[in-house]
């Protein structure tokens, strides 16, 4: 089986907008000026550490990046300028097939159904015979890790080996949602490139710009809540996470005696029949509404509405429970989430059971 008959074979671990096919990144100009200047001046350290918060274009950098690199365009080249896309070099890009390109994730585990929960260090060892064979036209090997925070420790350690002593005309674009946790070690061989959460006018912009049929007010409420993500701001609008929300908060406003009906009737979104893909939105808008609700307690500000209401539900919420019982839940449905992802438990039947906790709580 040929390496194109494999990707097409199994799903993408990037969903419906891979990072390897973006042409237009919105924002992280400093960034793009970093690495422009250091490949101008002929000054490309081998390893490029990009954190922050997962979802706002690191792995769209890395790409375009291995994309000027791969082209060998001149040095002095904006990297984030889009290059075009009758060049051979790109469609195998695109294809993920391009020989001097190595892309390090987690893989897809065709007898389970569903990608790997970890990078383990055999794949790092295909990724050092990788490195081991040279560019035909001694070009560059660009690897993109995505991400560091899915590798385990033998397969981060083995990592750390190949970055003490780099191949020759290679770079690495390592990706990392929590660059706190990472190892020293692998920090210290790195330049790191920070990349910040993106503006609400910026993640309207990538809304209209990828889904224009999309509703000013559900463009907007969709910005406000991704908390500076481009890839949850595009969920949010997608999957109707405005009438979501909307309906949450409604929800949240009849507690601690909720309408059953409306409760179950708003459950079975996440049932059997519903859409698999609402759940994860579902509990981020829920995660986020509780933090928010939390912080602003703490700072001692109001929650910002995006309903009219909303507000004071947060402070109906907090004076009643308080804010350590409140990131007590928060913690427990993120945990919840992850549980019912990797076990594929009843999420009709979780969503019931968290309203259940919040109406005990308000009791």
């Amino acid at each position: 089986m040929s390496r194109a008959d494999e990707i097409e074979e199994r799903p993408d671990i990037d969903g419906d907008r891979p990072p390897r096919l973006t042409r237009e990144i919105i924002g992280h100009d400093v960034g793009f000026a970093d690495f422009t200047q250091s490949r101008a001046r002929g000054r490309l350290h081998h390893s490029w550490l990009l954190s922050g918060i997962k979802g706002i274009g690191k792995a769209s950098f890395a790409y375009q990046a291995a994309r000027h690199l791969l082209l060998n365009t001149p040095a002095d080249t904006p990297v984030h300028q889009p290059l075009p896309d009758t060049d051979p070099a790109m469609r195998l890009i695109d294809g993920g097939v391009h020989p001097d390109l190595f892309v390090l994730a987690r893989g897809y585990n065709r007898d389970s159904d569903k990608f790997r929960t970890d990078i383990p260090v055999d794949d790092v060892r295909r990724m050092k015979s990788f490195f081991q064979l040279s560019s035909a036209d001694g070009n560059w090997r660009v690897c993109i890790i995505d991400s560091l925070d899915e590798m385990n420790k033998y397969s981060l350690n083995s990592l750390l080996k190949i970055l003490e002593e780099p191949p020759e005309k290679s770079i690495f674009f390592l990706i990392s949602h929590r660059v706190g946790g990472l190892l020293d070690t692998i920090k210290s061989r790195s330049r790191q490139l920070d990349f910040k959460p993106l503006a609400r006018p910026q993640l309207e912009q990538i809304i209209a710009h990828h889904l224009p049929e999309t509703a000013p007010e559900a463009a907007a409420a969709a910005a406000f809540l991704a908390d500076g993500s481009a890839d949850m701001a595009l969920t949010l609008a997608e999957l109707g996470g405005f009438d979501l929300y909307r309906d949450l908060i409604s929800l949240l406003d009849g507690l601690p005696r909720p309408d059953v009906e409306s409760l179950h009737g708003f459950s079975d979104r996440f049932g059997p029949r519903g859409d698999a893909k609402s759940f994860p939105v579902f509990c981020y808008l829920l995660s986020s509404w509780l933090h928010r609700a939390s912080r602003s307690h703490i700072d001692g500000q109001e929650i910002v509405p995006v309903f009219a209401g909303e507000d004071e539900v947060a402070a109906r919420f907090v004076a009643r429970v308080g804010t350590g019982a409140l990131l007590g839940l928060w913690e427990k449905i993120n945990d919840d989430a992850r549980r019912a992802e990797a076990l594929n438990l009843d999420r009709k039947q979780i969503v019931l059971d968290w309203f259940s906790d919040m109406v005990d709580m308000l009791a």
